[in-house]
Order: C-alpha cells, then structure tokens, then sequence
C-alpha cells in the first residue's frame, strides 16, 4: 500500500488540489487522478488498480460528490475492500453542508465546511500520520511533486522544500523524472491559458482577425505549452543536481513570467497580469534591475574553462565582479569557494533557462562552477 487516494467530483478540483499540495507537504503521498491518469488510459482500470494500491482511501463529501456515479462506485469498492480486509481505512471529510452518506454515517470526519483550511488540514494529516500514511512504501515512480505558484511567478517555496524533502527520505538515491511535478494550475495563470484558447476556437469571427493574428496566437499557445515543458524539466533538472531551492524559485521565476508575458500579447489589451513581466526576457540592465530586484548589476559572460565559444551571458552582482573590473581581463568565476548565493539566484537560473530555452543555441551549462571562467560582456 503506497498512497493516500483522494475520492472526489471533478466540481470540487480547485479544493482537491489544494488538499493534495497540503498532505504532500506533510510528507502523505497521494494518488490523484488529475495527476495520474493520461490520454488513452482506462478510466476504470486506473481508478480501480489506484484504489487497490493505496493505504487510505480520503473521500471529499459534497453536494455534487453525492451525486456523482463515480464517487459512489469508488466509495462502494473501498467499503468491499475494508470488509475484505477487516481494516477500516476510509476517511470522510465534508466540504459544505451536505450530510454524510449512509454508508459512512456513523464515522468521525474532518470538517473543511465550517473551519479553516489549514486547522482542518492539520487535523486530517494527524490522523493520517497517526495510521501510518507517512510511512507507506511508495514506489519511486508513484512520487508526485508538486509545483503551485501563490502568487503570478512566485513558487509556494515552503510546499515544494518540504515536499521535495520528504520524497528524499523515502527514496535517497531518488532521480526525479519532469514528468513526476505536478504543476497546479492558479487560477489566473489557467485563466490566460483559458482565454488563448477560446480566442484561437473562435478566430474566424475575431474582430481583429488578420493572418498575422492568428499566426501570433498560435505561436503564442505553442509557447506556452512549452515552456511548461521546460519548468518540469528545469526543476527536475536542479533538484537531480542538489541545487538549493532558491535556484529553483528563480528559475521558475523566469520561465512562468516569460509564459506569462506571452499570454498577455494574446489578449490585446491595455493592462492585466503579464503585461508588466517583459522584463522576464532579461533584455537590458532596466529589466534586469525590475527584475531581480537590484541596480547593482553587470552582464557578463561565463563559459568553462578552455571553450569561449560555449558562453552564457549573465547579469551578476556587481560585488561578486570587483577583481574583474579592477584587472579588466578574463578569470575563473570563484576559486573553489561560493559567492555567497549568487549561484543560485543568479547563475544557476540564468544558464539553465537559456540552455532549455534555446537548446540549438547554448551548450550545457556549467555545473561545476570551479570550472568556469568570466569577462565583461
């Protein structure tokens, strides 16, 4: 038994998300069909061998729960196995103000309709932890890391450290694939997204439709789909290596305000989230400055030792380039010993989003930074 699986109607997803992210957090593995079941796979055989494989079973009580085949089917075939078993491992928590179905009645629940989330969550991971959720074996490919964003391209920094945290107990020699992150749609990054698509269904009767348009729509939709792409790969990628979280963060940051900037110009008009993210692009020590927030920065390039031809160019603070701008001539970018976090906020991020960005452009980045070299820009 490896996770916790989470019974729900597909209304109640926004809170299901949130449930989820939480008991990972927690260090609970979950199983959620969202984040486990593809195109072309049995709805049914993966549900039920989902529900065959997890330890708990997490059923999300509501109006629209009751009245959903699916959730009943799922609660009927976790009841059978209970009896089968002799363990009671259903747990029901309710959501609004519906009651409890008969066949759970008489059980204790968490209550998310009439208290906080976060106390209620608390409540329900106890109990979890308490039966042994934390401790189930759960197979490497089974994990999910999840990538939520609390605000438009800030990283929830303390669900990704802790989730990525518990997966390494549980599996130290753990290579994480990009297609275990999980990335949870907001709502209003998922709103731009909504709204490209709706224009591009509809491009025929757009008002401001030219050929050109429904080019840059396109292009814009294939983009963004991309650059989805290249945050799992991105992330996975700094994790794989034991890069700190902040790289991760910063890192993010770049990809998810450059999609966000690209979904703006979809939309035409003055204002609105993403309009302000085109200094994402890094383009001029202005958007550099907004950006990371800091006037004191330099571009300079960087490649590793013995290939110029392989160079990255990068913004840096000017504090870490002293010796740099005294003798005016190439040199190794540290001695052996890290310049404080730089690395991470600045290098690492900077060199990875530019290498899977532009992947015919740029060569690998430089890991290894004892042996990287670099001069002004």
């Amino acid at each position: 038994m490896s996770n916790v699986f989470i019974s729900h109607a597909s209304v109640d997803k926004p809170f299901v998300l949130r449930l989820a992210v939480g008991l990972l957090a927690k260090g609970i593995p979950v199983w959620l069909d969202k984040w486990s079941i593809t195109l072309g796979d049995s709805l049914l055989d993966a549900i039920y061998d989902g529900l065959e494989r997890s330890g708990f079973v997490v059923v999300v009580v509501s109006d629209a729960a009751i009245r959903s085949g699916w959730v009943n089917r799922e609660l009927n075939a976790a009841l059978a196995r209970e009896e089968q078993t002799g363990r009671r491992f259903v747990i029901p928590i309710r959501i609004d103000d519906t009651n409890m179905p008969l066949k759970v009645a008489d059980r204790l629940y968490a209550n998310f309709a009439t208290r906080g989330f976060s106390e209620a969550l608390e409540d329900l991971a106890r109990v979890l932890v308490s039966k042994g959720a934390a401790d189930m074996a759960v197979p490497p490919e089974r994990e999910v890391l999840p990538l939520r964003f609390t605000r438009p391209v800030d990283l929830d920094a303390a669900v990704l450290e802790a989730s990525w945290k518990h997966m390494r107990r549980r599996h130290p020699d753990l290579v994480l694939s990009p297609d275990q992150i999980a990335l949870v749609e907001d709502e209003d990054y998922g709103s731009l997204r909504r709204s490209l698509h709706h224009r591009i269904d509809g491009i025929a009767q757009d008002p401001d439709y030219t050929p050109e348009v429904e080019r840059h729509l396109k292009d814009m939709n294939d983009l963004a789909a991309r650059l989805e792409v290249v945050l799992r790969a991105g992330v996975a990628e700094l994790l794989n290596r034991g890069k700190e979280i902040d790289a991760v963060l910063w890192f993010a940051k770049i990809i998810r305000a450059r999609a966000l900037y690209r979904l703006w110009t979809t939309r035409m008009v003055a204002g609105g989230l993403g309009q302000d993210w085109k200094i994402a692009g890094l383009h001029d020590r202005t958007d550099a400055r907004d950006f990371f927030g800091t006037d004191e920065l330099a571009l300079v390039d960087l490649w590793r030792d013995g290939d110029r031809n392989g160079y990255f160019i990068l913004w840096l603070p000017r504090r870490d380039l002293a010796d740099l701008y005294r003798h005016g001539r190439p040199q190794r970018y540290y001695d052996g010993s890290p310049t404080m976090m730089s690395e991470h906020i600045y290098v690492y991020p900077q060199m990875l989003a530019e290498h899977l960005c532009h992947p015919l452009k740029t060569r690998e980045p430089v890991w290894d930074l004892s042996e990287a070299m670099i001069g002004l820009h």
